[in-house]
């Protein structure tokens, strides 16, 4: 991307390539897009479904009521893309320049950057772009979200994305006092709003016809959650493109909660060009099974080394570690944990400096490491940089056997690289970015009316935390 001229400093590659789905049907400018409208309140200040695609009387664009086609070259969509090639940034993708501003390296930055050296030539997209902002009809990554079934409840997720969530929502809903805490979690007409369904997919005979159609053009297919290894239609998806005679063409890209690795998945994984699979873990041990409850870790664990021994050759594994209030202090002693099991495939280096990969939790607001005190990300920082000492010293941990010999694995590189240390101060700049710290309340109430349905302990599972629960920490100094 450095060495590539872009038509303007907000540019995004996404919204030319892309489109992403939501469980419900609804469609989005890419899955990060909505985040914009969450902050220290919760006033859409950009007005509701910031980041979801319009149709024309301004409803969400749902795949139950609407179309792929129609929705590609919309006029929402159209004013994504004129905003960007005259250099404004659109509301749908505030949460990347936040981002960036912090030093924090976005989504914007590395989806640009990888599709440029990964068969996207910007010249082209240029030339097909029109005056109004529509552009050709060539979808070449899609992002496929086909309901909500999931194993797992995590104290990030919703009833909007994860059927796991259902029973507890319904639990903890009427309980809630705090009215920010209760606008946060509404779950309007259980997900059923403006002709949405989380059955979208299913006998849906024109998104099929549509969607297959494209597969000639697609570059990239990426599955997230719900959690599509447990849902069939996933399945069927790998088949037919198989069976297309396109699979050896196309990039397979998963965000997985790693729960179910069957022998039938791993065997239509050799059929691909490629696969990216990114392991949801956020933590080691008892904190990622309160995060992603009810996992338990020895089976995570396990799924790790299965992932890292028995996938093909053309299986990536990055761990995509979805950073929150809860565990951002213990961040690098997951990344001494990852660093010292010699992993063979697992982020190895340059990928993520050997390290893990990160992206921001902005929804709920009050689980953002923007609610966390001054003085706790100062913590963080003395604990980071006791880390870091440690990772220069055992920087070759992440580096497999077969890369060692590369001229350009260097320390120097190494320490150059924008994904490794860098970007893990650039999270600690990200968090004092803004003072988010008057939902400190909703984060209280929140986990203490979580761990009492749970069963959970907040205290005891992240003890430098706890003081958090009882003291006065509204003021962000």
């Amino acid at each position: 991307m450095a060495d590539t001229k872009l038509p303007s400093d907000t540019f995004c590659i996404l919204p030319w390539i892309h489109l992403s789905t939501r469980p419900d049907g609804s469609m989005r400018v890419c899955c990060t897009a909505n985040a914009s409208a969450v902050g220290a309140t919760n006033d859409k200040v950009h007005g509701g479904r910031v980041g979801i695609v319009k149709m024309e009387d301004g409803k969400p664009a749902n795949l139950n009521v609407s179309d792929l086609d129609s929705a590609w070259n919309n006029t929402y969509y159209r004013s994504v893309r004129k905003m960007m090639m005259e250099g404004e940034k659109p509301a749908s993708c505030l949460k990347c320049y936040k981002e960036e501003a912090a030093g924090h390296r976005s989504k914007r930055q590395w989806e640009t950057e990888y599709w440029l050296r990964n068969g996207v030539n910007l010249d082209e997209l240029v030339a097909e772009t029109y005056e109004d902002g529509s552009t050709t009809s060539k979808l070449r990554y899609i992002d496929i979200r086909m309901g909500t079934k999931c194993q797992l409840g995590c104290v990030m997720c919703s009833p909007h994305d994860s059927s796991g969530w259902v029973k507890d929502w319904k639990q903890l809903y009427p309980q809630i006092t705090n009215e920010s805490l209760k606008q946060t979690m509404v779950w309007e007409n259980k997900g059923r709003e403006f002709g949405a369904s989380y059955n979208w997919h299913k006998d849906n005979d024109l998104f099929w016809e549509q969607f297959y159609r494209q597969v000639p053009y697609m570059l990239q297919l990426y599955f997230a959650g719900g959690e599509s290894t447990v849902i069939n239609e996933h399945y069927e998806i790998l088949d037919k493109v198989i069976e297309m005679g396109y699979a050896d063409k196309l990039e397979l890209r998963y965000n997985s909660n790693g729960i179910e690795l069957p022998d039938r998945l791993l065997e239509q994984w050799k059929h691909f060009k490629k696969v990216r699979f990114h392991y949801s873990v956020d933590s080691i041990h008892d904190m990622n099974d309160y995060i992603r409850y009810p996992s338990k870790w020895d089976h995570t664990n396990a799924q790790f080394h299965r992932l890292d021994k028995d996938t093909s050759n053309n299986v990536e594994v990055t761990i995509a570690c979805a950073v929150n209030a809860l565990n951002i202090y213990y961040i690098p002693d997951f990344l001494k944990w990852k660093l010292t099991q010699n992993f063979h495939k697992i982020n190895m280096w340059p990928f993520g400096a050997g390290g893990i990969n990160y992206h921001f939790v902005y929804w709920p607001g009050h689980l953002n490491v923007k609610v966390l005190p001054d003085s706790f990300i100062d913590k963080c920082e003395e604990h980071y940089d006791e880390f870091i000492e440690w990772w220069k010293e055992n920087w070759r941990l992440g580096v497999p056997s077969w890369h060692k010999n590369n001229p350009k694995c260097t320390y120097e590189n190494w320490l150059d690289d924008s994904y490794g240390i860098k970007r893990l101060k650039g999270m600690l700049s990200f968090a004092r970015s803004e003072d988010w710290s008057r939902r400190l309340p909703e984060f209280r109430e929140y986990l203490t009316k979580l761990d009492n349905m749970r069963g959970t302990d907040f205290r005891k599972t992240f003890p430098e935390m706890a003081f958090l629960m009882d003291e006065d920490t509204s003021n962000r100094d």
